[in-house]
């Protein structure tokens, strides 16, 4: 690059910089510099050394943990501290996202005093692209949190449940072919006894019928309301905290009238967190009926109080309400104000997607009618799944049967023989040059090759000289 063109470039940058840093206020621009003031000791001391723990930068540029609870309250405290810096908005509005990303990305790997040698425009905008993108980006993790915790809650309500009645559950297997006995024996007889007609009909018996009996209770109905009320007892006694705090923090959204019951159903939920004991919402409160109220849960939701009104149970209306959030999550019926990948659905066509429909389609090739794209992926699904279903028995690798460790099992594939021409570039470079470790030959072919030149950092800076790169790469290899 030419020095005249260079320093044209460098003074563009500088412009932009210049034009992003003057949108911001005095309040926000202050708190930008105050992530990397009085972080002198960042890089030489030990993570979460001294009395308030890891320096609020740092906090913010930290992966989220595994999802448990004490994860979700952690994203929650770096949302709000993204958010206490107070950025508008539209600030990145009339930039490329490629130059934001490249921004966030910089600030990123620079040490907080790297960053405060930059000129106050660079540094400003290099940290406020990091915010920007962050805020984006812990928005995703949470909603991923939410819908992973809200799975988990359930799963394992069900294992519980489960592993206590397993010891007393007997699978009955050849149920059809026992209502047929049972139909025909008594049309055979209509006029006798069941001990003399229908017992004699089953195998083994009144033992055969009172195992699928019990098969049914503790798999029907029954079974669901045990799973429900284990459900609640968890989400109550652990899991409610974060959710409930998950409410202040994300905006739910949903372009599709159908589904507003849920955000309705999330904002009761939010009004009445702080109610202590209550039991049952008030008689005189307007509750949002949504489908997830019906099914199974319909008779755990309402209850009949001690003087006879049927109420519903605040405990049992919160759960379901997060799992109906969830479910309208995964399918984004439901977005997240603030969000990336659970951003409003209509931000992910072009503006003019409705107006160009048919060219749309035929780019996409796809079809214009709905029913027409059903009935093709339900033929294809059903072609798949059924040759899936015919050729899984016949693999000799695969193992499907009840175990508690799983129920699939691999067998480990056989060694395969070594590649011919891998043999012979082993058996030249052993006559060349004998036994000589891999990490000799990557030194040789760095020094000889130059191959590290071509190596740039995330930054662009690319402070560090080629020796000491090389020096680095090879103690990390």
């Amino acid at each position: 690059m030419r020095p005249d063109r260079g320093r044209r470039a460098a003074s563009g940058r500088g412009t932009l910089t210049a034009r992003i840093s003057a949108r911001l206020t005095v309040e926000s621009t202050e708190r930008i510099i105050a992530l990397v003031v009085g972080a002198d000791q960042e890089d030489d001391a030990a993570p979460g050394e001294g009395e308030d723990g890891p320096p609020v930068l740092g906090k913010i540029k930290e992966a989220p943990g595994n999802v448990s609870l004490e994860t979700m309250l952690t994203e929650i405290d770096k949302l709000l501290a993204v958010r206490a810096v107070g950025l508008p908005a539209d600030l990145f509005a009339d930039v490329a996202p490629k130059v934001v990303a490249g921004w966030r990305a910089r600030a990123a790997v620079e040490s907080p005093s790297h960053l405060r040698t930059h000129p106050l425009p660079l540094r400003v905008t290099l940290l406020a692209a990091l915010l920007h993108e962050r805020e984006r980006e812990i928005t995703d993790t949470l909603v991923e949190l939410l819908i992973s915790t809200v799975h988990r809650i359930g799963a394992r309500a069900e294992k519980k449940v489960t592993e206590q009645l397993v010891n007393a559950f007997k699978k009955v297997s050849g149920k059809e072919n026992i209502l047929f006995k049972l139909a025909e024996a008594s049309i055979g007889e209509p006029e006798g006894t069941v001990r003399e007609v229908v017992y004699p009909a089953v195998s083994s018996g009144e033992q055969t019928l009172r195992e699928l009996v019990h098969e049914f209770k503790t798999r029907g109905p029954v079974y669901r309301r045990t799973v429900q009320t284990t459900l609640k007892a968890s989400y109550t006694n652990h899991y409610r905290r974060g959710l409930i705090k998950l409410l202040d923090v994300l905006k739910f959204r949903s372009s599709n009238h159908t589904h507003r019951p849920v955000i309705e159903a999330l904002a009761l939920v939010a009004r009445y967190a702080a109610a202590g004991n209550t039991t049952y919402y008030p008689l005189g409160e307007t509750l949002p009926v949504h489908k997830a109220m019906g099914g199974d849960w319909a008779e755990v939701v309402h209850r009949t109080d001690k003087r006879g009104r049927r109420r519903v149970v605040r405990m049992v209306y919160e759960v379901v309400a997060f799992q109906a959030l969830r479910d309208q999550l995964k399918c984004k019926e439901i977005w997240v104000v603030g969000a990336d990948k659970w951003r409003n659905p209509d931000e992910d066509l072009p503006q003019d997607f409705a107006e160009r429909r048919e060219e749309n389609y035929r780019e996409l090739r796809k079809p214009l009618n709905a029913a027409v794209f059903v009935d093709e992926l339900r033929e294809q699904m059903t072609t798949e799944l059924t040759l899936l279903n015919d050729r899984m028995p016949k693999l000799s690798w695969l193992d499907i049967a009840e175990r508690k460790s799983g129920a699939i099992r691999l067998t480990p594939a056989e060694a395969q023989p070594e590649p011919k021409n891998l043999r012979r570039i082993k058996g030249e470079v052993q006559r060349r040059w004998g036994i000589v470790p891999l990490i000799d030959m990557l030194k040789e072919a760095v020094l000889r090759t130059g191959c590290l030149d071509a190596v740039t950092s995330v930054s662009g800076g690319g402070s560090l000289s080629a020796e000491v790169l090389a020096e680095r790469l090879l103690l990390v290899i």
